[in-house]
């Protein structure tokens, strides 16, 4: 019977860990180096945009929600303003909608980005899941700039600000400097 008691005690420890473990790696968003978590995502004309299949670009992420629109529209037209017609060098604004009441039609929300189009394209994260799992801020645009080789070269939470814009273009720089590796 202690040999019983024991086991399941046992067992529910490494439950608690497993959990704690599972619990804990969700919550760190991920790092310079690492692997860009994969998504696909339409934009507001239905097309779909996938990040694997940018492998030997560099990508520029600005994600945020309705209520930080404005700063994502400024390092959208910044970006567009250095880089827009370089082909080796794309970004997106993904906005996380699901702070959207669900009486909002989808088109309703599509047909206004087509009115209001922002500098880059913009993407529609309707359940947030892409923001859930690169762990974006609310109150202030979440930047990933992910190089040619799918990896996270540069990550900030951050406003639009000249100095924090000169650190990523001196990043764009150094990877447009890098030869492609495909």
């Amino acid at each position: 019977m202690k040999l019983f008691i024991a086991s399941v005690i046992s067992i529910i420890f490494f439950g608690v860990l497993v959990a704690f473990a599972n619990e804990k790696s969700e919550t760190a968003p991920p790092k310079v180096g690492d692997t860009a978590p994969d998504w696909t995502l339409q934009d507001a004309e239905e097309k779909e945009h996938r990040l694997k299949k940018l492998r030997g670009k560099v990508v520029f992420l600005i994600m945020g929600n309705r209520k930080i629109r404005k700063e994502d529209d400024k390092w959208a037209e910044a970006f567009q303003k250095e880089y827009g017609e370089n082909e080796q060098v794309v970004a997106y604004i993904i906005g996380d909608l699901r702070s959207v009441p669900g009486f909002i039609p989808k088109g309703f929300i599509r047909g206004q980005l087509k009115k209001n189009p922002p500098a880059v394209k913009f993407l529609l994260d309707w359940k947030g899941e892409v923001h859930k799992r690169y762990r974006t801020e609310k109150k202030k645009p979440t930047l990933y700039l992910i190089s040619q080789k799918g990896t996270i070269a540069f990550h900030r939470k951050a406003n639009f600000d000249s100095e924090t814009y000169a650190e990523l273009k001196k990043e764009i720089d150094r990877l447009l400097a890098t030869p492609d590796p495909h």
